[in-house]
């Protein structure tokens, strides 16, 4: 049962990438650009002190075997995001069978047990699937789920270890948690807690089990240094100085600080941060500002691309009302993060109230590694940021071992168990039955390009009506507007061109209001003319007034003003 249900799985998973909605922004740009340069044998420009290369490099290996163009480029992720769950459901899989062989080792045993073994695996399957039309969706060009894959594998590999795994398994570990961090730089520290853990573990045992332990964790130790040291070495010479990814700096400053996001430098808020900016973008005008990223050409978005390097010398500072403050939304975030997830709670209450009970006290040091990983990762995440795709691992983390660890007693354990099986057999089956609707759904109401994963009926004319104005691969050009800068500017990658300046919109006003408040136009472009750009790009009001100079793209809401003397 628990094949085919997998098997399932990956239907359904299949189908999220043909037919869900175009999901794309900024970071997905990043990570594919990161890909591309990895197979055009410029590794150096894949060394970003905020996107890890992990996760790109898997997208690097798949570019390799099917030679995308850049229209198919898009479905290709998605379909790579299908290979990375059916590594997940396996590291699913791999985690909750070290944690039914830890039971039946235990006092406990399977006969004690109120879940059964099978029931526990079909647990984690099914809040996977739950995951993937949620917080972890497929159709997204994210790293998220090959992270979850990863750490999953690390704790499964903890809990053989429990058992008297052999010693591969402690280089296997170091292996899973370094390529963890390569995927993102978060992974740093629970990995570094979990090895510190194990070798303090292993130094208070005694005999045999004190070389065995405290050796082997050693041996993971070197494992992920050797792994994640050349990665560290790199961002640190790239930004000047020792660091291991500038995410939870930009992050503190951004949440905590509340520095105001993007061109920093021009505007002088730095929020309650600090610092003398070393890369500052160049202003080329004031009304609107128009800033130019030619210092650091690199990705199709330089200023979303490589934002660690645009922000040297912006330095976080502790701030007790900031943290407050992060901490009373975060806890709001968590929350609702749980409150939509009903499903497990339910399922915990009904078997409480058939007699099951939760784990003793006396098993605690054989459920504490998972669980207490889970919460280690959740404490990282909870003072800064919260995300609902940052909480998948430590919600499953803590709650599946709290599941198999659960007991009743011997004169009803059976009915427990037929309860729980029953009760986790329509959860997982509601969450096939959940993914298959809305796919039918999004299915029937696509009536063009069906069968184009990925697709958006605006981007891709749009793009194709570039081409057709002569815009070539390599072409650089300018954006107009948080919309055609910021909040997706997959348009400029699907062009093969790259976004070297931006013509700003202050405060999220209206581009077209914004264009026709300029007092000299000329003025305003003749810089962007001077750097050789072909186009300005933006996105305005569906509105019967076109604004002055600018060619709309196709029938969309997108328009070109030509840069003549950029020719």
């Amino acid at each position: 049962m628990l094949l085919v249900y997998a098997l399932l799985m990956l239907v359904a998973a299949f189908g999220y990438a043909r037919y869900d909605t175009y999901t794309m922004d900024g970071d997905g740009v990043s990570f594919l650009d990161i890909s591309q340069f990895l197979t055009d044998g410029h590794a150096k420009l894949a060394v970003n002190g905020y996107w890890n290369p992990g996760y790109p490099a898997v997208l690097a290996a798949a570019r390799i075997v099917t030679h995308p163009t850049r229209w198919t480029e898009l479905a290709m992720a998605r379909y790579v995001n299908v290979g990375i769950f059916a590594l997940t459901i396996a590291a699913c899989f791999f985690f909750t069978t070290g944690l039914v062989r830890v039971r039946a080792r235990s006092e406990v045993g399977e006969a004690g047990a109120a879940v059964p073994d099978w029931t526990v695996h079909l647990l984690g399957l099914g809040m996977l699937v739950f995951s993937a039309g949620r917080e972890l969706p497929l159709s997204a060009v994210r790293a998220d789920t090959l992270l979850l894959a990863l750490l999953l594998l690390a704790m499964g590999l903890v809990v053989r270890l429990q058992v008297g795994a052999g010693f591969w398994a402690y280089p296997v570990l170091g292996l899973a948690l370094g390529c963890a961090y390569l995927v993102k730089s978060f992974a740093l520290l629970p990995s570094l807690i979990l090895v510190a853990a194990m070798l303090v573990f292993g130094l208070s045992r005694k005999g045999k089990a004190r070389t065995t332990i405290a050796g082997g964790s050693v041996i993971a130790g070197l494992v992920f240094v050797a792994l994640a040291g050349p990665y560290v070495v790199g961002i640190s010479r790239q930004l000047g100085h020792l660091s291991s990814g500038d995410s939870a700096r930009l992050n503190y400053c951004f949440f905590v600080d509340q520095t105001p996001r993007w061109h920093e430098a021009y505007t002088h808020d730095l929020g309650h941060a600090t610092g003398t900016f070393k890369h500052p973008e160049q202003v080329l005008a004031e009304q609107p500002p128009v800033f130019s990223f030619a210092a650091h050409p690199v990705g199709t978005f330089p200023l979303w691309f490589d934002p660690g390097w645009w922000t040297v010398g912006l330095t976080p500072h502790f701030w007790l009302k900031g943290h407050i403050e992060r901490l009373m939304r975060c806890t709001e975030l968590l929350t609702r993060f749980l409150l939509g997830r009903p499903e497990i709670f339910v399922l915990l209450a009904v078997l409480l109230s058939f007699g099951a009970k939760l784990p003793r006290r006396r098993d605690f040091w054989l459920w504490l590694p998972s669980i207490g990983w889970g919460l280690v990762m959740l404490g990282i995440y909870f003072p800064v940021d919260l995300q609902d795709r940052y909480l998948t691992g430590p919600f499953l983390l803590v709650l599946l071992p709290l599941f198999v660890w659960m007991t009743a007693d011997v004169r009803i354990v059976e009915r427990t168990r037929v309860v729980a099986s029953a009760l986790v057999v329509l959860l997982a089956g509601v969450a096939l039955m959940q993914g298959t609707g809305y796919l039918l759904d999004v299915r029937r109401h696509t009536t063009e390009h069906r069968g184009e994963a990925g697709y958006n009926a605006e981007i891709y004319p749009m793009a194709r009506a570039l081409d057709a104005m002569g815009l070539k691969p390599g072409d650089k050009v300018a954006c107009f507007g948080d919309v055609a800068c910021y909040v997706d500017p997959y348009w400029a990658r699907l062009a093969g061109t790259q976004l070297l300046a931006e013509v700003q919109t202050p405060d999220n006003a209206d581009p077209q209001k914004v264009w026709n408040a300029i007092p000299d136009v000329q003025r305003e472009i003749a810089p962007l003319q001077t750097m050789g750009l072909k186009f300005i790009v933006g996105k305005f009001a569906n509105s019967a007034e076109k604004p002055k100079g600018w060619v709309q793209l196709d029938r969309t809401d997108f328009f070109a003003y030509p840069l003549e003397d950029g020719k």
